[in-house]
């Protein structure tokens, strides 16, 4: 089944979330930007090279990340913020349609996704970073070409994939006087390719392998302005990224699959702000945890997922990520 690229796995920390800082710290220097909330990490999990049959098909997402700490390029702490509290619950409503027409072996896809987010955070004292409460997300839309799969001389599927181009639109409610925003204030562009491969029977592998590419955004959020080389922060750009989804899984029963989900997301260039680039700015983390699908019939499926993260650099830390996904064909 397909899923929306939807929120990571914590909410946005906006440009400038990082400041005020301490006086003389690096930090001090330079903006935070961070990667868009629209991400697809680990969202997607077991027989993700699957999109379903032709036709519509709804699907719905609840995920709850809690992260309990803010880290910098180092993977230490950030010292700035005392006893951090960020949490977000997503629901997120994906409407699909699968063409009936086969080009070549392929079939072409259409998605529509639109999240809603509620965010809360907390912090000890001294500083502390403002949230936007609960709205709207960015919506991501989406074409894909589903491949019919490749099966055995018994007529068992051996191999199958999705090619897909998505854009995240920033459409999302977004404050320049908030630090962490449900919206990003920029456009991405996220292409990926999923596959789902069968080595032995009952037993399934899959991946999702994205890359992402940020936009400028000309409206930089944040609580606390303050300025970058000596001028006012007027433009910021996220890096761009890959990261992959993995999974595998075997099904304990025919309509039941137990397996590892993860996924490990890494920026592939620094930041920028004002044009000039951001040292040490880049993002990255692992996220690894068990997993289960349900078969509920031809036309239902439900995954449940858990993610712990590790390896953590310049952005919060979830301690827990725990999400419910349901796709109802018809």
């Amino acid at each position: 089944m397909t899923a929306y690229p939807s929120l990571r796995g914590v909410p946005r920390l906006a440009c400038m979330a990082l400041l005020p800082l301490l006086g003389g710290h690096a930090l001090a220097q330079s903006p935070s930007i961070s990667q868009p909330g629209g991400l697809n990490l680990g969202v997607t999990s077991f027989y993700d090279g699957f999109s379903g049959p032709p036709g519509w098909a709804w699907q719905t997402t609840v995920r709850h990340s809690s992260a309990n700490k803010i880290v910098d390029a180092n993977g230490h702490a950030n010292p700035v913020f005392a006893d951090p509290k960020i949490n977000s619950t997503v629901v997120v409503n994906q409407l699909s349609h699968a063409m009936p027409t086969s080009i070549q072996g392929w079939r072409p896809g259409f998605m529509a996704i639109l999240p809603v987010v509620s965010l809360d955070s907390s912090f000890g004292p001294g500083p502390s970073l403002k949230d936007g409460g609960t709205g709207l997300a960015d919506m991501t839309l989406e074409a894909s070409l589903q491949s019919e799969p490749v099966v055995n001389a018994g007529g068992a599927p051996v191999f199958v994939q999705r090619l897909t181009a998505a854009a995240i639109l920033p459409t999302g409610r977004y404050k320049q006087n908030l630090d962490i925003n449900q919206g990003s204030g920029y456009a991405s562009f996220n292409p990926y390719w999923a596959a789902t491969f069968f080595p032995a029977p009952r037993w399934e592998m899959s991946w999702r392998l994205h890359y992402l590419y940020n936009f400028k955004n000309d409206k930089p959020a944040s609580s606390a302005p303050r300025p970058f080389n000596g001028q006012p922060v007027t433009t910021t750009q996220a890096g761009d990224a890959a990261w992959v989804n993995f999974a595998a899984s075997y099904a304990v029963t025919p309509d039941v699959s137990l397996g590892i989900n993860g996924y490990y997301f890494q920026q592939l260039s620094d930041s920028r702000a004002n044009g000039t680039r951001i040292a040490d700015s880049r993002e990255r983390v692992l996220g690894i945890g068990p997993g289960l699908m349900w078969r509920i019939s031809p036309e239902k499926a439900l995954w449940v997922n858990a993610y712990s993260e590790s390896m953590v650099r310049n952005r919060a830390s979830s301690a827990l990520n725990l999400q419910v996904r349901t796709v109802f064909a018809f």
